[in-house]
């Protein structure tokens, strides 16, 4: 019932009336907010991810690798839903401001080019690629699909001891 009375008051004050109570949090500070809370997210994520990737690609034995993919994919999943909500947030706040067509943010957004969703691809898309990979791998290791390659013999090489 009190989100009902919150949306119902902030539905009520106009343009005029929101400037000049600026210094209160709006929504403009909640979109900058909000957009660096994911922008931040986002970064961990891709660094998770990384550390993941190189950690796989540098195991020594096949349970490692193993280990690590199972493990990084587990994370990255987690780390992927609580994108996913912030990206959820993102899209209602700007939503809320592009609705009042004398916020700059609305005025810009008519201005800008029709170009589809391209701010889903942080907080959806590039998260979902990445956890499949992790899962992908992860099966194709423990199906020993993917493995780890085992160190070339010198007589595999062509080197022989004299």
């Amino acid at each position: 019932m009190s989100e009902q009375n919150d949306s119902e008051t902030h539905a009520t004050i106009n343009a005029a009336m929101r400037d000049k109570t600026s210094p209160v949090w709006d929504m403009s500070q909640e979109r900058v907010f909000i957009e660096n809370l994911l922008n931040q997210r986002f970064n961990f994520f891709l660094v998770v991810f990384s550390v993941v990737l190189a950690g796989s690609i540098n195991s020594k034995a096949q349970l490692q690798m193993q280990i690590i993919l199972s493990i990084g994919a587990i994370i990255t999943c987690l780390l992927s839903t609580v994108l996913g909500r912030s990206q959820e947030k993102l899209d209602l706040v700007l939503a809320d401001l592009f609705s009042d067509p004398s916020h700059p943010a609305a005025i810009i957004n008519k201005r800008a080019k029709e170009g589809g969703r391209r701010r889903r691809l942080v907080g959806k898309w590039i998260p979902r690629l990445c956890c499949a990979i992790l899962i992908i791998g992860a099966v194709l290791a423990w199906f020993n699909v993917l493995q780890v390659p085992q160190p070339m013999r010198p007589a595999m090489i062509g080197l022989t001891s004299r």
